[in-house]
């Protein structure tokens, strides 16, 4: 292991590679970090208004997103090295050779590829220390949620470049494709906002980032972690049958599209698998505990049926709040979209019923054209014929806060100067005493 780390931890590249992703996550942290130093100006005047300034939302979230940037473009760089280095200097086969194991060759490269690449966690890290330095409020339990998806993200890369190199003959070829990969996954996010791109279908349950966001809530799904693990075993499968040198070609390409077609075919069941678990501040990504207790004691099946269209701004506020918040209490719930199995619907229907939403209970159905949190879980309750709940949730004050003056420029200049610097100037210093030796 000491010589595969040294390939990775030793090279100029990776150093400058994790030096850019820390610029790159800086710069979002101090965007986001303006903005929130702004809604808490107009906060701190009105209490119900300080209950709005959530940190995971207006901090978090926004520095993750840098990192979430910097994986998917900047990662395979340093993921795709070890490996490929070793493909190009023609030293993989007598590598493989002298160890006894292709399988145990690959694992150290991909274990070698990981320690490097984690390296980009740092800055985020140092991000959101110093803003619990400067008076900001982390809660670390919904923060460690956030990071677990980025953390899955990272890994899957990692698994992607290395598949990619084990296929591919030079560094420059298995870069091109694991970012070719991430490139496509945004096309990908595309259809989930434009009824246009409706033709994509179900491949927009592909999309690494629609899995990697769920953990942004500070919620952890069962469904998308497991089909993370699931994609990075089928990357790790395709990358060990890549270099498998001593079978033929087409043995190796039929082991491959064997791992491919069972991923194909289970990771959309486990992805749809919607049994979660609220780990953020409060429990406010949920509905309130009396409503989510009530909601689990009702009997019978439980389902909305909604006519409104990929592109309705309505259905995208419904499906990243209401819905998201009734699967956690009720992961059962089946939501159904009529209009996206419609190829063509006539005017008339649409106007009559368009924006129409159907509550149903184990039979009995109810109607709304609101989208209110609370007029949709009154429905429910009326439809099953039940008491209405008690609405009140936990107190969740709120944490404005206002960094300006000396904290403000204390954070720019770790952000774009001291901790960039310092990676870089660390790898110089490693690179050196490697070429002193």
């Amino acid at each position: 292991m000491k010589r595969e780390l040294e390939i990775a931890l030793r090279a100029r590249s990776t150093w400058l590679v994790v030096g850019l992703a820390a610029l790159l996550v800086g710069h979002g942290f101090l965007l986001a970090l303006d903005l929130y130093s702004q809604v808490s100006r107009t906060a701190l005047a009105s209490h119900l208004q300080a209950k709005e300034v959530d940190p995971l939302v207006g901090v978090v979230r926004p520095t993750l997103g840098g990192l979430h940037l910097a994986i998917a473009l900047l990662v395979p760089l340093v993921a795709a090295r070890p490996l490929s280095i070793e493909k190009e200097r023609g030293t993989f086969g007598a590598l493989c050779l002298s160890v006894g194991s292709i399988e145990r060759v690959v694992l150290r490269k991909w274990f070698a590829s990981f320690a490097a690449a984690s390296l980009v966690l740092l800055a985020p890290l140092v991000m959101l220390c110093a803003f619990r330095i400067v008076g900001g409020h982390v809660d670390p339990i919904e923060v460690g949620v956030a990071v677990l998806g980025e953390v899955l993200h990272l890994v899957l890369v990692v698994a992607i470049s290395n598949a990619a190199a084990a296929w591919t003959r030079t560094q420059t070829q298995a870069v091109g494709a694991s970012v070719a990969c991430s490139v496509s996954a945004w096309a990908l996010d595309a259809s989930d906002g434009f009824a246009a791109l409706a033709w994509v279908g179900g491949a927009a349950s592909w999309s690494i980032e629609r899995h990697v966001l769920a953990f942004s809530r500070g919620v952890l799904p069962l469904g998308h972690a497991g089909w993370l693990l699931g994609a990075i075993a089928c990357a790790v499968g395709v990358g060990i049958a890549g270099a498998r040198f001593d079978l033929p070609t087409w043995r190796r390409f039929g082991v491959s599209l064997v791992v491919l077609f069972v991923g194909a075919v289970t990771l959309p069941r486990i992805s749809d698998h919607s049994r979660g678990y609220d780990w953020s501040e409060e429990r406010r990504s949920s509905l309130p505990p009396d409503v989510v207790r009530r909601l689990r004691a009702l009997d019978g099946p439980v389902a909305l049926e909604i006519e409104m269209d990929l592109d309705d701004s309505r259905r995208r506020q419904l499906e990243a709040d209401v819905l998201a918040k009734l699967r956690l209490a009720r992961p059962d719930l089946e939501v159904h979209f009529p209009l996206d199995e419609r190829a063509a619907s006539g005017p008339a229907g649409r106007e009559d019923r368009y924006g129409t939403i159907r509550v149903s209970v184990a039979g009995t159905t109810r109607e709304t054209r609101s989208t209110s949190r609370k007029e949709l879980v009154t429905l429910l309750f009326d439809a099953a014929r039940q008491p209405q709940p008690d609405y009140s949730t936990p107190l969740y004050p709120g944490y404005p806060l206002v960094v300006e003056g000396r904290a403000r420029t204390a954070t720019l200049l770790l952000a774009y100067g001291i901790l960039p610097c310092a990676i870089v100037l660390s790898g110089i210093w490693i690179t050196r005493r490697r070429h002193r030796r």
